[in-house]
């Protein structure tokens, strides 16, 4: 009587067990890449001044456009409505000064050691009850540091909507056209080329002196 001997099964090796995992993998890779994109657009794009919508030289207007969602309702639309904000601004002045003006409250403003002011003119026109908050009057300098993209830095003066016409009770425009003077401070010795406007960003427009 014969026996028959049956060879032993060689075991299969981590290759072979993981062959499917492995061919899934850089699907899962590209998957989590583009979750990560968006993101990193969702989060970090909205965040900062990353598209320059316009540039122009001193004197000429500079049109701004963005869109931005209204979680107070003061736009008709009502709350989280997506509202299209549309404004031309004028760069008419930009120079140095010695002091600051008189604070809108509180006790006056002195300028600090290592520092120095510049006082930004601009015109604005806009629809009445465009929305001016958040606003950013950012002067660059030629190494390309900005200044006053801070805005309570860019409220030197106490001004809760520095780009809000005079007198102005809230940050909605109410008239066609206005001016407005604004302070930012900068490093002695900056040589300041450029001056940007933007409400939160990412759209800004650029105004070369």
């Amino acid at each position: 009587m014969t026996t028959q001997v049956t060879p032993p099964v060689r075991p299969r090796g981590w290759w072979r067990r993981n062959a499917v995992w492995l061919v899934l993998l850089p699907v899962a890779i590209a998957t989590a890449a583009g979750a990560s994109s968006f993101r990193v657009w969702a989060f970090w794009w909205p965040d900062g001044l990353h598209h320059e919508v316009d540039r122009v030289a001193a004197g000429e207007p500079a049109h701004l456009v963005n869109e931005y969602v209204d979680l107070l309702a003061d736009a008709p639309e009502g709350v989280d409505a997506t509202v299209r904000r549309e404004v031309d601004a004028t760069v008419t002045g930009v120079e140095q000064v010695d002091e600051l003006p008189p604070p809108v409250y509180g006790d006056p403003v002195v300028i600090p050691d290592g520092s120095v002011a510049y006082e930004v003119r601009l015109r604005f026109a806009a629809k009445p009850g465009t929305d001016v908050s958040g606003c950013q009057i950012i002067l660059v300098a030629d190494d390309g540091t900005r200044y006053g993209e801070s805005q309570s830095v860019t409220n030197l003066i106490g001004n809760l909507y520095p780009c809000a016409a005079p007198g102005a009770e809230d940050n909605l425009s109410d008239r066609p056209e206005w001016d407005v003077t604004s302070y930012v401070l900068v490093d002695p010795g900056a040589r300041i080329t450029q001056v940007r406007l933007a409400f939160g960003g990412p759209e800004y427009v650029t105004t070369d002196l």
